[in-house]
């Protein structure tokens, strides 16, 4: 029993032998001052009867005249007059009705008063003796009634006692059970601090908790900033803070397998010429001031024009891009403003050399290699070398065009009056081979050209976005999720949901309808958003409400890419995420990269902490699959898991 039952089954007790004890004295107290009373009036009835009896000397049927005449007022049980040898000479008994109050009460409470006695004699010569009993009728049915009354008072009072004692109970259990929720939140790493009690007894403790969650807190983040400093150590250039090699190579990867992402875009490279010269005629210093300021000009100007575009430093000279959303003509115009901007730099006196860099690119698509792009990426770049001005490119052939957004909304709106969707499933596996659950990626059926082709979302989905279409192909994604579980009620399939979503005011009430719809089977369903378009840390409150609704209905909440923003991972297990999607740029050949290995585990440590699961997405090849299966993650995704499930 918890300590505010004790304390409150302690008090009910108290409360209950009180009002019992009052009862009790209460209700012997009056049947003792009502046996007084039937024994004050047995002694007046047979000192009246003794009186007049007197008076009538030796007349006996005036004296049983005077037995009848008392007898017949009611009052009395029973009268005896005996003679002076003892003998019975008049003899009166009730023949009335049993009292009004319970038999049991009679037998549990009785009224037993002795009976009045008084002489008579006839001058100083006693003549007999009268033995008046009072009849004990009308004394039961009175202590019943006030026995009633008192049980009913008393009850009244120990209903608002129990009341009073109830809100006393509340209003002491509420700092005590903030205080045990405090704990708890400790224990999965949820830092809240509250108002300090009103008790003085609790004041103390509740500061005790604040002081300790501030330490916890403090060192909690301490260990995510040693993570995520571990994670810049191992991705980040350390002289521009840009991506390295590594992210840069395992972007280009996840890319090439990344349903989700567009599927053809551009990839370049910019080499700073004669680095070397300029570090030996300027100096390390100013060699260093013009690569951080190249590197902040290429961050500036591309994400002008793409801003998923990832700016990452390859090498000493060497700048890698990549940008989804780019064609052959706007990379051009790209490419155009970054050499005004190099100019520039010239003009300023960063450098003495008049062309400070060249630009390669390359049109890549979908299923391609890494190799063979940054093969191209080079070929390209070596032209652009030796060409004024210092660009080259490859603009290859590209199967999807770009299409206007007008006739985009029009594609949208017809697929979704047709329902023109539907879902491609791929397996996501335990590390020991089992499957968790199927991952649903959604397909457009487009039949705006003169044929009908399959959209992947990385096709569709960009245009969505910016049509302000999301909530409208989630929830039809949704609903084919539904569907399929009705089919399939023995399944367990996770769906994509974009966060852009949730800003449509009517959404979350028509993700409740789903969800209702699918019932019991909705605890199948595992509801994903991506990393990347989550909104800052500030903006993720706006998402509890999602993940509130996903918990009453039992679905899972997971997030996938995860990896960039390791600092939101306690916000994101307040909201009960489940589970963890850790990005392929992580993954990526892990066997061969420490730096990534040591961020991976350090992740899997905190989110096991948490009680979050991770699974590795894009998983390759065995060997990435054996080194996740060493550092402790739950799952993987990817062609291995593919391969192996089939």
């Amino acid at each position: 029993m918890s300590l505010l039952g004790r304390l409150w089954f302690s008090v009910f007790m108290a409360m209950l032998l009180g009002l019992f004890g009052c009862f009790g004295v209460s209700v012997y107290t009056a049947r003792n001052y009502l046996t007084q009373q039937l024994l004050a009036q047995a002694n007046d009835g047979a000192a009246s009867l003794a009186l007049s009896m007197s008076q009538q000397k030796k007349n006996p049927a005036m004296r049983e005249l005077l037995v009848t005449a008392l007898f017949d007022s009611g009052h009395f049980e029973s009268i005896i007059y005996r003679d002076a040898n003892g003998e019975i000479e008049v003899e009166r008994h009730t023949t009335a009705p049993d009292p009004l109050a319970p038999l049991w009460f009679v037998r549990l409470i009785p009224l037993e008063a002795p009976p009045g006695e008084a002489l008579v004699s006839d001058g100083w010569t006693q003549m007999g003796k009268v033995e008046v009993r009072a009849s004990a009728r009308y004394a039961y049915t009175e202590l019943w009634n006030g026995t009633l009354q008192l049980a009913m008072m008393l009850g009244s009072i120990g209903v608002m006692l129990c009341l009073i004692v109830a809100l006393l109970m509340r209003w002491a259990a509420k700092p005590l059970r903030a205080i045990v929720g405090q704990a708890v939140a400790i224990g999965f790493r949820r830092f809240m601090t509250l108002p300090e009690p009103q008790v003085p007894e609790l004041r103390l403790i509740g500061r005790a908790m604040n002081t300790m969650v501030r330490r916890v807190q403090a060192m909690f983040n301490e260990q995510a900033a040693r993570i995520e400093q571990l994670r810049n150590e191992s991705n980040r250039d350390s002289l521009t803070q840009l991506p390295n090699r590594n992210v840069f190579i395992g972007g280009v990867n996840s890319i090439m397998h990344d349903e989700q992402a567009a599927p053809a875009g551009i990839a370049a490279v910019v080499r700073i010429q004669d680095l070397a010269g300029i570090n030996h005629r300027l100096g390390r210093d100013r060699a260093d001031l013009l690569i951080k300021t190249i590197a902040n000009l290429l961050k500036t100007i591309t994400l002008q024009f793409d801003d998923s575009a990832t700016v990452a430093r390859l090498n000493g000279a060497d700048f890698g891009l990549i940008l989804p959303t780019l064609d052959a003509e706007l990379i051009k115009q790209l490419c155009t403003q970054l050499l005004k901007g190099f100019d520039d730099l010239y003009r300023q006196d960063y450098t003495d050399r008049d062309q400070i860099a060249a630009i390669g690119w390359t049109v890549y698509k979908r299923g391609e290699t890494a190799t063979d792009i940054m093969l191209r990426m080079d070929a390209c770049l070596m032209q652009a070398e030796a060409a004024t001005p210092a660009v080259a490119g490859d603009a290859g052939t590209h199967p999807y065009i770009a299409v206007p957004s007008d006739e985009w909304r029009t594609r949208f709106q017809q697929a979704l009056k047709r329902k023109s969707f539907h879902l491609a499933f791929f397996p996501v596996l335990r590390i020991d081979g089992s499957l968790i659950h199927h991952e649903a990626m959604l397909r457009m059926e487009d039949t705006g050209s003169q044929e009908t082709h399959i959209l992947t979302a990385g096709q569709f989905m960009p245009a969505a976005s910016r049509l302000e279409m999301t909530a409208e192909v989630d929830l039809l994604t949704l609903e084919l999720a539904v569907d399929y579980l009705q089919n399939k009620p023995q399944d367990d399939i996770a769906v994509n949901i974009s966060s852009l979503s949730l800003s449509n005011p009517y959404f979350l009430q028509s993700i409740r309808t789903q969800l209702q719809r699918a019932g019991a089977l909705a605890r199948h369903l595992w509801i994903e958003l991506s990393e990347r378009t989550l909104p800052e840390d500030g903006d993720l409150n706006r998402l509890n409400e999602f993940a509130h609704l996903l918990s009453e209905a039992g679905c899972k909440l997971g997030i996938e890419h995860f990896g960039r923003h390791f600092s939101a991972m306690p916000r994101l297990h307040a909201m009960s995420v489940d589970y963890l999607k850790l990005d392929g740029s992580f993954v990526t050949n892990i066997e061969q990269h420490d730096g990534n290995q040591r961020f991976v585990k350090a992740v899997i440590d905190v989110a096991n902490s948490l009680e979050i699961e991770v699974i590795a997405e894009r998983v390759a090849s065995e060997a990435e699959w054996a080194k996740l299966a060493a550092l402790g993650v739950f799952g993987v995704t990817g062609p291995a898991a593919t391969k192996r499930f089939n």
